[in-house]
């Protein structure tokens, strides 16, 4: 049987997956692999996920993750650009994040070092055959678990993603003034959300971007006047202001390589024993990996992530930690965060992005509050939109999300309180 399904892959995939299984030390032709679906509906929207268990008589199995393009035909297409942009991240950002740390002493091995991506087997895709796979260890066999996404994100989660996105950003810096011919390679890393919603057919994402900020200001009290007031210039021209926000450029001398996409549906936590304590993170989905301000990574996650309680107890201190982790590690790579980003370049630069985190909730808010069993099918309603358009009945269908009483609740007390908090930090 298990053959069978080894035959029905595509060959791009069963060529991955021979070439990890004899660089892992297995025999060709004397392994076998076996399949397991590898995740639950709502946990990833960009390809599909199964566990391939890798066996061999006489010595331990390997266990992998694969992540492969959705069998939807539109999915893929839509799709295919971020997907590329993933085993960008695993093929070469990271390996040289990664190489620039080791030859500043800081080993695999050191936690203070950024090591905090799945370890990649391998990573192909070409664009034009909308072929893609990237083959990766299972975390969750190492006591890695997700959190669950109905629940707002506490301190000591988000603490110790602020640490880690510190030390990411902090290479960046380190790099582009030690290394800068290497770092400029990689600098034109632009946004592929951006580029895909500026280019897409029937500008259905535009009109969803605007219809959930139609929505969002609906959550707010009636004599909210001052945060009605606020949102007034974002109607109507969200995806202008993503994609105005989303250029490099814009960050000038402060823009570094972040991970593009830190909602909690792409991190997985380690705990000790029992301990409600997380020991360490991981980042998972690099799709929207790019070069731009590091308040995107920032706000994206304490914006989606957590609620208007936490932050107001917790956000200034949760910015401190941010930016000690970064000086810390800057320093230690051979760099001077006082010169490079000193503390009033990121007050600067979150007054200049912080909008972001609400331009963002606007997608990711309401799929954070439905449950996965009520999950709409993405795939099935993509493709009905776009024989619609094809039809010249556009605009019909649409993707609605937390629509049931509980989830809606819970998405207009999250998003009201998201709006209230732009406002008084004066992002809005």
């Amino acid at each position: 049987m298990a053959n069978e399904v080894f035959a029905k892959l595509p060959e791009y995939i069963q060529h991955g997956l021979k070439k990890v299984a004899g660089e892992q030390g297995f025999t060709d032709g004397g392994c076998r692999f076996e399949f397991e679906d590898g995740s639950q509906k709502g946990d990833g929207f960009i390809g599909d996920l199964f566990k391939v268990f890798i066996r061999e008589a006489g010595r331990d199995d390997l266990l992998v993750l694969c992540k492969t393009l959705p069998e939807h035909e539109i999915r893929k297409r839509y799709s295919i650009g971020l997907f590329h942009r993933e085993v960008q991240a695993y093929t070469e950002v990271l390996p040289m994040l990664y190489k620039f740390q080791k030859e500043k002493g800081v080993g695999e091995s050191d936690p203070e070092g950024f090591w905090n991506a799945p370890k990649c087997y391998y990573a192909y895709c070409d664009v034009g055959k909308l072929e893609g796979v990237v083959i990766m260890e299972d975390l969750r066999e190492k006591g890695f678990r997700m959190w669950n996404k109905l629940e707002a994100v506490d301190f000591e989660h988000t603490r110790l993603m602020m640490i880690r996105l510190g030390k990411l950003h902090a290479i960046s810096f380190a790099m582009k003034e030690q290394q800068p011919e290497v770092f400029e390679r990689f600098t034109h890393l632009k946004d592929p959300f951006a580029k895909l919603i500026e280019h897409e057919p029937g500008q259905h994402m535009k009109k969803m971007f605007n219809a959930n900020c139609e929505r969002a200001i609906g959550t707010l009290d009636d004599d909210d006047a001052e945060s009605r007031s606020k949102m007034q210039p974002i109607r109507g021209v969200v995806t202008d202001l993503y994609i105005a926000d989303a250029k490099s450029e814009e960050a000038n001398q402060y823009a570094v390589i972040g991970h593009g996409d830190c909602w909690i549906n792409n991190v997985m936590y380690s705990y000790t024993n029992d301990s409600l304590i997380p020991n360490e993170i991981r980042l998972l989905d690099w799709q929207l990996c790019r070069y731009t301000s590091p308040v995107y990574d920032l706000m994206y996650f304490i914006c989606v992530s957590t609620d208007e309680s936490m932050r107001a107890k917790y956000y200034n201190q949760l910015l401190d930690i941010y930016y000690q982790s970064l000086g810390d590690h800057l320093r230690r790579l051979g760099g001077d965060p006082d010169k490079q980003f000193p503390r009033a370049a990121l007050d600067d630069q979150l007054k200049r992005f912080g909008r972001f985190g609400l331009l963002i909730s606007f997608l990711v808010l309401p799929m954070i509050c439905t449950p996965n069993d009520e999950m709409p099918d993405v795939g099935e309603k993509m493709e009905k939109a776009q024989k619609e358009l094809q039809a010249g009945e556009e605009g019909k269908s649409s993707v609605i999300f937390s629509k049931t009483e509980l989830a809606n609740a819970m998405y207009c007390e999250r998003m009201k309180g998201l709006i209230k908090d732009l406002v008084r930090f004066g992002y809005l």
